[in-house]
């Protein structure tokens, strides 16, 4: 009697369910795991248990043979063999042996008989994808006395290869003083030729607020100690150059006087400088205007043997009566500003303080108090992420804020493209970005490039994480793709 049954399972990392009761409620599998190891070895471990109510005749003998396939591909396993009573017998008289045989039992007659089924085989690519079965053939001398189609049970695809890569981050070095500074500019209104500022003239309310809610900012915080005020005034280009050097000059003054005189400040705490006319602006907003000759006026305005004053009159005639006039209204207004920048010391927070203050001023962290904050949260969590993310943000050219940002990107998952932007922004020879910009290649698929970025890593000095990459790289390289 010859009778079929199949009996599938998932090529998952790890199986395990509920017992699967086959055959006639003859035959029970229970306990099943199927495991992919770090080698690329296939693990296939389960209970075969035969039931009280399986009959095997004296004479017959039962052959279990589980074996894998898909694609048209089969891998056929050790078999299990059980043998009737007098068949095992004879077996035994004649030290006949089976190829391919995992272990050869007797039946005993209204018993439960189990047999621990573990193997190991070397994981190949089309395995991925593959069904288990199990055939059980019961034949009597060789004749087969019945077949079956069998039953199918569940079809899954083996998980992906899971990499395991280890993200360098860098702890900052802590600030000595904490210097911080906010800049801003004013546009003060003057009458014609004069440098007396009138606080209700036109629209010098607004800007004269804006110093000063600048200035409060930092004289109100118990956590910040004014250290210096810069005041740098500017006028434009239109007119003498003598005249607008003396405008400036005497704006700028009137500037720093009303603010002395205003708080009652010393007068050593604030410092000041001008430039007469703004030619930086000047050139800034033609380049990105749609001036009629543009081109011709920015030729002329680096032209640097040209006394000045004949230029501005040049790059006047140049744009015509109706592109001066735009310039006029447009342009030398804005050039005849005060940018102020108030700088300041921050006193150092602890971690509780550290993480009330992220979302209110994190501009009075160090960046070391900002990696401290994350650090304090599980890796990948939103408060982890968000910390590194502020980092990056209050100190944007930084080389260790943008190496942790990078680091946090790729420890998310998903998309590489932010990551790779933050790295650009690092320490092009740190052995922390060498490996960050090993694992971002490895996740990508360019195996080459990350093997050479972990060596270098480790060349730098980054051992651990670069040897744990290697590995992981390994793995990677010998998993069928």
């Amino acid at each position: 009697m010859k009778k079929i049954l199949y009996i599938l399972f998932c090529l998952l990392p790890v199986l395990s369910g509920k017992a699967q009761n086959l055959y006639n409620n003859q035959v029970r599998i229970d306990k099943k795991s199927i495991t992919r190891s770090d080698d690329n070895r296939l693990t296939i471990n389960m209970d075969i248990i035969l039931q009280t109510n399986l009959k095997v005749v004296s004479n017959n003998v039962a052959t279990l043979t589980p074996f894998l396939e898909a694609d048209g591909k089969t891998k056929v396993l050790p078999s299990i063999v059980v043998y009737g009573r007098k068949r095992d017998i004879v077996n035994q008289r004649n030290h006949k042996s089976i190829e391919n045989i995992y272990t050869a039992i007797r039946r005993k007659r209204n018993e439960e008989q189990k047999i621990n089924y573990l193997i190991q085989m070397p994981f190949e690519a089309w395995m991925r994808t593959a069904n288990m079965k199990l055939n059980i053939d019961i034949c009597g001398c060789c004749d087969i006395l019945e077949e079956n189609s069998g039953e199918l049970i569940t079809q899954l695809n083996i998980a992906p290869l899971k990499l395991q890569p280890s993200i360098a981050y860098i702890t900052p070095q802590a600030e000595g003083v904490k210097h911080r500074a906010v800049e801003g500019s004013a546009y003060l209104d003057f009458p014609v030729n004069k440098y007396i500022i009138y606080p209700e003239y036109r629209h010098n309310t607004i800007e004269l607020a804006k110093i000063r809610a600048t200035i409060d900012t930092v004289r109100n915080d118990n956590n910040t100690t004014l250290t210096g005020i810069k005041i740098h005034g500017y006028a434009s280009p239109e007119g003498g150059y003598a005249n607008n050097t003396r405008l400036a000059k005497g704006r700028t003054q009137a500037l720093v006087d009303y603010v002395t005189s205003y708080y009652n400040f010393d007068k050593n705490l604030i410092v000041s400088e001008f430039t007469p006319e703004d030619w930086e602006g000047f050139h800034k907003f033609v380049a990105a205007s749609s001036l009629d000759k543009k081109d011709e006026i920015l030729r002329l305005m680096n032209e640097g043997n040209m006394d000045i004053d004949k230029k501005e009159h040049a790059i006047a005639k140049l744009a015509g009566s109706q592109g001066y006039q735009y310039i006029l209204d447009e342009c030398y207004p804005a050039l005849r500003h005060s940018d102020y920048t108030v700088n300041y010391t921050v006193r150092g927070f602890n971690l509780e303080e550290s993480k009330e203050i992220i979302n209110k001023r994190p501009q009075l962290l160090s960046l070391q108090e900002i990696y401290l904050v994350a650090q304090s949260y599980e890796p990948g969590s939103e408060e982890f992420n968000h910390a590194f993310l502020v980092a990056a943000t209050m100190f944007p050219d930084d080389p260790i804020a943008n190496l942790n940002a990078a680091a946090m990107e790729i420890q998310k998952g998903g998309d590489t493209t932010d990551a790779k932007k933050h790295l650009a922004k690092a320490d092009p020879k740190a052995a922390e970005t060498l490996n960050n910009f090993g694992v971002i290649a490895m996740l990508e698929g360019d195996l080459n490039n990350a093997e050479k970025y972990f060596k270098a890593a480790k060349e730098a000095g980054l051992s651990a994480q670069a040897d744990a990459n290697l590995k992981e790289l390994k793995k990677k390289q010998n998993y069928p793709r």
